[in-house]
């Protein structure tokens, strides 16, 4: 091995094989680019350990010092190592790999020696010390140096530096093309290549482990994306199309919050063409991550690779550094980070294999999104496919069915946190199997969404302690003949109003029983964002679930996106209105809108409903039904006087019962009479009642 001593530590680097060429090479910079002026002077020698490298140690102790003879010394030996040409060894482990790349990514004979020289000077310090003597060097210079050194002619070196040559297509080799800088700043190797090449390695492949692999077998298959099903077919038969033609600029954008499935969605088309995948590299060796223009450079070595044979797909993931529109538009950073927009554009009309571009956020420069064959954008997928998600993670795993559902219904679940507390649970299960396993994952996956800022309970807007009895309640509509018209018509638009507590959102409960659909449920304030835009996107995406999970769609708090909007002053009032109106009209389902204020209501969202079904106060008789079964549930005895006494109390609604029952929970009822104590003790704190009471 070639050793050399630094500070006291010693260090193996090349083979000893390597140990005539690098001396080639180095008297080469010194004498044919006249760097021997940053190591000759009239005091001595610069540096020691060039001087026994190169065998200069007697000129070293002549005193006085002879620069003169020093620097035809260094000719000397040049002209004799030149005599006898030594090329790099054939037969180690860089040149074995060299010539793989060289062969996977159609690189001629200079490019190779090219690349060889830049990795080995890498490994070698001496060497590495001798091109920082040759000072900043141009492009002119860079050029000339590697045909002076590997004696090749200036034309066939300047022609493999080329941003058209294989080294920068591949991105394998980038060399500035502008400024002045020492050899290690003008001229880079892709990051981690030259790690890889220094090693052996059983399979060609493995060379890019630092840039790209294959990727796993997907662990969610098309079922999980039922409601992607359409996006799936047209994706999959496009492809099929595309490869069978080996058409040029194939690429697809695939956007959506973290978690939400994305990069497993690619991997299932994947899978159903049985075509490999191989994903870009997000961090090396060390788990650092990898900056945008270093993975850039990975995707195009991806591209060169693997077009050279076979039928393969890449998947590009976390693009976002690629595409920094705003640093552009902001002038943050110098054009882009990846290199000229023109580039990008080019390589993504001009890629050979197709690829999936998967990102975060879909704020992207129109001239690169217009070049996408086909964009995406995923949310959170609706509650039957987390669901799925579910089961098919933890089939292995005895958890209640309740559990599971209950998880299903939080709407901000996603793929990635069930996979993840998947994974949790069964290494906590196999360790102590007498754990509660869904007590664990609950807790598993409420941490991990309190951690994302979100609740870790899934919103549910009405818990039914009571039972719930439409022909009691007190409505300008037979309620259970509007059921039967549901049911067989399987659509319909509802505006249901009137005071709180009076039943319109458990009619709708009671409606997705019915009609055996799921329920979803939306509050005013879930879709309220703090961002222009965000609360109509929020709107559309509500239906779209809706839609999806073929549910019954109920909106409490419905007012602020029905309101009047002659009276609006602002204009985001007016277009939350105008969103709330389109969907509705392109909605085929089942859609509820409670409200309390009937009279703030836009004409025009009116028009939009079917129905618009006022809900008053409980009559006598529903009351006196509904006090019998909360007695019961309770049970207590009641008699004929306590109807008499409950008739005395007007304003009564289904929610005071409901929450005299919670109440009864940590302070129990113990008779009739302090039920309907109770039951006037909701009734006093209504603004009817207390309108009253002050008597003028």
């Amino acid at each position: 091995m070639v050793r050399y001593r630094r500070s006291e530590m010693e260090f193996s680097l090349l083979p000893s094989s390597y140990e005539r060429v690098i001396r080639l090479w180095i008297l080469a910079i010194l004498v044919g680019l006249s760097a021997h002026r940053n190591f000759v002077d009239e005091r001595g020698f610069s540096d020691d350990e060039l001087v026994e490298f190169l065998g200069l140690t007697d000129l070293s102790l002549i005193k006085p010092f002879d620069a003169l003879a020093a620097r035809t010394a260094l000719r000397e030996k040049h002209a004799k190592a030149l005599a006898r040409p030594a090329g790099a060894p054939t037969n180690s482990c860089i040149a074995k790999n060299i010539t793989w790349l060289r062969d996977m990514a159609g690189l001629s004979e200079v490019e190779s020696e090219i690349l060889q020289f830049t990795v080995v000077q890498g490994q070698h310090p001496l060497l590495a010390k001798v091109l920082e003597m040759a000072g900043p060097l141009s492009l002119s210079s860079v050029e000339k140096l590697f045909s002076v050194v590997l004696d090749h002619p200036l034309a066939e070196v300047s022609k493999a530096l080329r941003s058209s040559g294989a080294l920068s297509r591949t991105g394998l080799l980038k060399v500035d093309l502008l400024g002045r800088y020492t050899f290690s700043n003008k001229v880079e190797i892709l990051r981690g290549l030259a790690e890889q090449l220094a090693v052996e390695h059983p399979k060609p492949f493995e060379l890019f482990a630092g840039s790209f692999v294959e990727a796993p077998a997907s662990l969610l298959g098309p079922e999980n994306y039922l409601h992607l099903q359409e996006d799936f077919a047209i994706i999959t038969a496009y492809l099929r199309q595309a490869m069978s033609e080996r058409r040029v600029g194939t690429n697809f954008l695939i956007a959506g919050v973290p978690g939400c499935g994305k990069t497993e969605f690619v991997r299932g088309v994947a899978s159903s063409l049985g075509h490999p995948l191989f994903e870009v590299a997000t961090e090396d060796r060390d788990g650092d991550a990898l900056k945008g223009d270093t993975r850039f450079r990975s995707y195009r070595l991806s591209q060169a690779i693997l077009s050279r044979g076979g039928q393969h797909l890449i998947c590009f993931d976390e693009v976002e550094d690629v595409f920094r529109q705003k640093q552009e538009e902001q002038g943050l950073e110098r054009g882009n980070p990846s290199g000229q927009k023109g580039w990008i554009n080019r390589t993504l009309e001009t890629n050979p294999v197709p690829a999936f571009w998967v990102t975060n956020s879909i704020n992207i420069d129109p001239a690169f999104l217009r070049r996408f064959d086909y964009v995406l954008q995923m949310g959170i997928p609706p509650r039957s496919s987390r669901a799925k998600v579910l089961n098919d993670y933890l089939v292995e795993l005895s958890l209640d069915l309740s559990t599971k559902a209950s998880l299903a219904n939080n709407e901000h679940l996603t793929p990635a946190i069930v996979e993840r507390a998947a994974k949790v649970l069964k290494a906590v299960h196999a360790e102590d199997p007498s754990i509660n396993l869904d007590k664990a994952l609950a807790r598993i996956v409420g941490n991990t969404l309190e951690a994302q800022g979100v609740s870790r309970e899934a919103k549910v807007s009405v818990q039914h302690l009571t039972t719930y009895r439409p022909e009691l309640l007190n409505a300008d509509c037979d309620l259970i003949e509007l059921k039967a018209g549901l049911v067989k018509h399987g659509s319909g638009r509802l505006c249901l109003y009137g005071p709180p507590g009076t039943g319109k959102t458990a009619y709708g409960h009671y409606l997705a029983e019915a009609l055996d659909r799921p329920l979803l449920v939306k509050r005013a304030s879930d879709l309220q964002s703090k961002w222009v835009g965000g609360t109509e996107k929020n709107l559309a995406a509500m239906f779209q679930e809706a839609s999806q999970e073929k549910a019954v769609l109920i909106l409490d708090e419905a007012d602020g996106f029905l309101r009047e909007r002659r009276g609006a002053e602002r204009s985001w009032e007016v277009s939350q209105v105008n969103e709330m109106l389109m969907q509705m009209e392109t909605f085929d389902g089942v859609f509820i809108a409670s409200t309390n204020l009937m009279e703030h209501l836009d004409t025009a969202a009116l028009r939009r409903f079917d129905l618009k079904i006022e809900f008053r106060y409980l009559k006598p008789e529903g009351a006196w039904a509904l006090f019998q079964d909360t007695a019961s549930s309770l049970g207590l005895d009641v008699e004929e006087s306590d109807r008499l006494k409950l008739g005395r109390v007007r304003n009564l609604s289904p929610g005071d019962f409901a929450n005299v029952m919670r109440q009864s929970r940590l302070r129990p009822i113990k008779s009739a009479a302090q039920l309907l104590d109770q039951l006037k003790a909701e009734v006093a704190l209504k603004p009817e009642s207390r309108t009253k009471s002050l008597g003028f």
